[in-house]
């Protein structure tokens, strides 16, 4: 059924609508209705596909952490700077939906949800890339959350102002204040 070509049309339109609509709507003050609406479906094709729009919310941050390891693994990325130009890249491309969902009209359940992930995924999938050496897991710990914070208001800053650098130009700006590298 998830292959069927009128289930990922729906899919699509439903994606579409919430990115509409979060353009100039607080995602707290979006209804099912408001995305059914926009996307042209019915309630029940809206809950084929999700329980709520929290669950939409969900699945797009799955998705799109799911292609930014997908990135990294297959293009084996060992610069700090290429793997935030890839993240800064997949959220302009893929990540839309994400990208409205971080900015001003996201959550803020739904922004410290992706904190956390983005905390967890460094220390699975990044740190391990790096030189950086730490006494404990306190400081591990605390650096993670620093680090993760950091980036996070980074992009969350770079969205709300209508992302008007490139994502070069934010790397840049990045890398300026960072000092550790990639073995």
């Amino acid at each position: 059924m998830k292959k069927d070509l009128r289930y990922q049309k729906t899919k699509i339109a439903i994606l579409r609508a919430i990115e509409v609509l979060l353009q100039n709507k607080d995602f707290e003050k979006i209804s099912i209705k408001d995305i059914c609406e926009t996307a042209q479906v019915s309630r029940s094709a809206f809950y084929l596909h999700y329980t709520d729009k929290y669950d939409l919310a969900k699945q797009c941050q799955l998705e799109l952490i799911e292609t930014g390891n997908r990135f990294i693994k297959e293009r084996v990325i060992t610069k700090r700077d290429k793997l935030m130009l890839t993240m800064l890249n997949l959220l302009l491309g893929e990540g839309k939906v994400m990208a409205l969902l971080i900015s001003s009209h996201g959550s803020s359940e739904i922004q410290e949800s992706i904190r956390s992930v983005m905390r967890q995924n460094m220390q699975k999938n990044i740190l391990p890339l790096t030189n950086l050496k730490f006494a404990n897991s306190t400081e591990e710990r605390y650096f993670l959350s620093f680090f993760s914070n950091a980036i996070f208001g980074v992009i969350q800053e770079w969205i709300n102002s209508g992302q008007k650098e490139s994502p070069e130009e934010i790397v840049a700006l990045v890398d300026k204040n960072f000092s550790f590298e990639f073995k």
